[in-house]
């Protein structure tokens, strides 16, 4: 059975679409197109319920969300109900992804602990802005708090089971801050 703590989310339900079922994904990567033949989990219950998406079932809507048709859901009713649910994938499909293009949110990042490589310094992620596609960590950490971009020049590992992220804070955005 799979746990929540086995996927990632990568988006959420928000509204219905059609009186057919369809509803719209919001989201802030393609992991669904990319993995549209494989299952989805819906967060409902309590619990992750597996979704199936249907033959030519994702249409892109604009930059940020999806229409999207599940098979077995053929109703408003049915595609009501899933209103307000987290969409998931699960976490091993996505083993291979490079990190900052993997397809968790980066709300997630919230709350992990940091440590800087080259100082061990240890702090936290207070706070994450997406200003359009350019994504900015707040970080408190080395006794101040620094703004810093989600890149792979950074942002050097993320460890979710360990809630740490490792990150390399080059000297101008130390100076800047």
């Amino acid at each position: 059975m799979i746990t929540r703590e086995d996927c990632i989310k990568i988006g959420e339900i928000t509204k219905t679409h059609s009186l057919q079922g369809e509803v719209v994904m919001t989201t802030d990567n393609d992991l669904l197109e990319k993995y549209a033949d494989e299952p989805v989990f819906l967060q409902l219950d309590g619990a992750p319920v597996p979704f199936f998406i249907a033959e030519e079932g994702v249409t892109v809507r604009n930059h940020t969300s999806y229409i999207v048709k599940f098979d077995y859901v053929n109703t408003l009713a049915q595609a009501e109900r899933l209103l307000g649910c987290e969409v998931l994938l699960e976490r091993v499909l996505l083993e291979e992804e490079d990190i900052c293009e993997v397809g968790y949110d980066i709300f997630d990042l919230i709350g992990l602990q940091v440590e800087e490589e080259l100082s061990a310094q240890k702090g936290e992620v207070t706070d994450v802005a997406d200003y359009s596609g350019n994504v900015v960590l707040t970080l408190f950490i080395l006794g101040k708090e620094i703004l810093l971009p989600l890149s792979d020049a950074y942002v050097t590992g993320i460890d979710f089971e360990k809630s740490l992220l490792h990150v390399r804070i080059p000297t101008e955005l130390l100076e800047l801050n």
